[in-house]
């Protein structure tokens, strides 16, 4: 019988978009399971959580480092500075202000902008579209054709499509991309494992 083997691996995440289209709010539901109301973020909070899955018998360990940038213009400057040795990048528009959602491809730019050409290539870019437990059944199903690209769906309150997002961007890390830890399976009592979504703790650091 081959031995199971542990691959580990640091990602980098950075939310971005607006102020008040809720990416406070998508980072807390994911680390706590909760829908808080925030207050508008200043600078950029960071939040770590560590996550698991099984992959081909082998165990995939993903330690998630998340900034939260603040989207309100008098704190624009600071952003491009958590832009360094970005893996993913969430860029968050609001679907109920679509108005947000020309904004958020403002975001896309800008970090094009200060990234080299060897990092854009390297960075995932996931468009969120949060707040859809404020649309109609008859808004669900013409969302599409209003935002006309292809982005994820989200609610931050509800819960709706969180979990997914992440576990969208952990397993859709290249295996290469990941560095042999062990051959001994231990699993932290602060992993949430992908395999069977049970949530045990996270840690916050803001």
């Amino acid at each position: 019988m081959s031995e199971t083997l542990v691959y580990q691996k640091s990602l980098k995440v950075v939310l971005l978009g607006e102020s008040a289209v809720g990416k406070s709010a998508i980072v807390t539901r994911f680390s706590t399971g909760k829908y808080l109301r925030n207050n508008a973020t200043i600078g950029a909070a960071y939040v770590t959580k560590d996550l698991e899955y099984i992959r081909d018998g082998d165990v995939y360990q993903v330690r998630l480092e998340i900034w939260d940038t603040a989207g309100q213009e008098r704190y624009r400057s600071l952003t491009p500075m958590y832009y360094r040795n970005t893996d993913v990048a969430i860029v968050v528009f609001d679907v109920s202000n679509l108005r947000s959602l020309s904004m958020a491809h403002k975001w896309i730019d800008e970090l094009n902008t200060y990234v080299e050409n060897k990092g854009r290539e390297r960075i995932n870019i996931v468009l969120v579209g949060n707040k859809m437990d404020l649309c109609s059944d008859e808004e669900r199903s013409t969302l599409p054709q209003r935002v006309e690209e292809q982005f994820q769906a989200v609610s931050a309150k509800s819960g709706e499509g969180i979990e997914e997002l992440f576990d969208h961007i952990v397993k859709g890390i290249p295996s290469d991309q990941f560095t042999l830890k062990s051959a001994a399976v231990e699993q932290p009592d602060n992993v949430v494992n992908l395999n069977n979504k049970s949530v045990l703790q996270s840690t916050c650091n803001c």
